[in-house]
């Protein structure tokens, strides 16, 4: 899995962005081409200040400047946000890919997936985001919609282009957290145990032994947590199926909660329900007077790590296991 990050826009990026700006697949999706260099760098070049609106950034894939990515919160923009017909507390989201080599790996559905709920949802004054890619833009349209994004209309904007405007709430209200019911839903948590184990290691190795026979050295465990935190180990709902959980437990260390589980299933995730159920496990800690919480992730699961990171998350140093796994510690004070 290729790692993306994103570094702010610096001045010294002028060069790169002028040269991507003048790429035919770029002129022909995002804006047309500068007429000069410092045409880029009079537009451009006010972004990379700290109190500039529009918060823009380079994409990084792999340690390797591919492209560009940008929000802003649309009242700024005031024309557009009357043509767009949206409330206070929306922001817009723009990007591109200027390498062409990296064209079609499904980079902008994962660059927008990684972006906006460390860089946009974080500003807990924005309530929705929007990107508007041209109607005839299949590929970047199908981005926005595998990063949670749905059509919500389309406008004619100032040149007289049609734009598909898609649409990402900060959280869908059909989403819903209930305590775990092991009478009845013993099997999807044993479900998404297993998936949680698989994708965070790559292996099944040693997961019969974490798992026992039957299962049930982890139905034990879970039923402890259960009986010792309820309302810490939940389901999250859409609707009538069961898309998410979370397991927690009081740690040995007196003072500190321990998560020992954050799962979404496959197609739900990118789409702001990761914070939720951090937000959950945050108030389930709180409420319980305590001081830190501490959670156990795979060192080969990048994403996770820097999601976590994301949230305020620390590295809290090397955790005893077969498999190579990580610490990390959120404060509560």
């Amino acid at each position: 899995m290729r790692e993306i990050a994103f570094r702010s826009l610096g001045i010294d990026d002028m060069q790169s962005m002028f040269l991507w700006l003048l790429k035919p697949h770029v002129t022909k999706w995002y804006s047309r081409a500068p007429g000069s260099f410092a045409e880029v760098v009079a537009k451009y070049g006010p972004r990379t200040q700290r109190e500039s609106a529009v918060h823009a950034y380079i994409i990084v894939v792999d340690g390797r400047d591919v492209g560009y990515i940008q929000s802003y919160p649309l009242e700024h923009f005031g024309d557009y946000s009357q043509r767009l017909g949206v409330e206070p507390g929306v922001a817009g989201l723009d990007l591109f890919i200027g390498e062409e080599m990296f064209l079609g790996w499904g980079l902008g559905a994962g660059a927008i997936r990684a972006f906006i709920e460390p860089h946009v949802f974080a500003d807990a004054r924005v309530s929705a985001c929007i990107g508007g890619p041209q109607e005839g833009n299949q590929p970047a349209i199908r981005a926005f919609q595998r990063a949670g994004f749905q059509r919500w209309k389309e406008i004619e904007n100032e040149r007289g282009e049609r734009e598909c405007v898609m649409r990402r709430e900060r959280l869908s209200t059909r989403f819903v957290l209930s305590p775990i019911d092991l009478a009845r839903d013993v099997d999807t948590c044993i479900a998404f145990r297993r998936d949680m184990y698989l994708a965070s290691f790559g292996t099944a190795d040693y997961l019969e032994d974490e798992m026992g026979s039957g299962n049930e050295t982890y139905l034990s465990q879970l039923r402890e947590r259960v009986a010792q935190m309820p309302e810490g180990n939940m389901h999250l709902w859409a609707g009538d199926r069961i898309v998410g959980q979370t397991e927690m437990r009081l740690d040995e260390e007196p003072g500190v909660g321990y998560v020992s589980l954050f799962y979404l299933a496959p197609e739900f995730r990118g789409q702001g329900l990761g914070r939720m159920l951090h937000e959950h496990a945050v108030k389930v800690s709180r409420g319980r007077g305590l001081g830190r919480m501490r959670l156990s992730v795979a060192t080969r699961n990048t994403a996770a790590i820097e999601f976590y990171k994301g949230l305020g998350w620390v590295d809290a140093g090397p955790r005893p296991h077969r498999l190579p796994i990580k610490l990390m510690e959120f404060g509560l004070a």
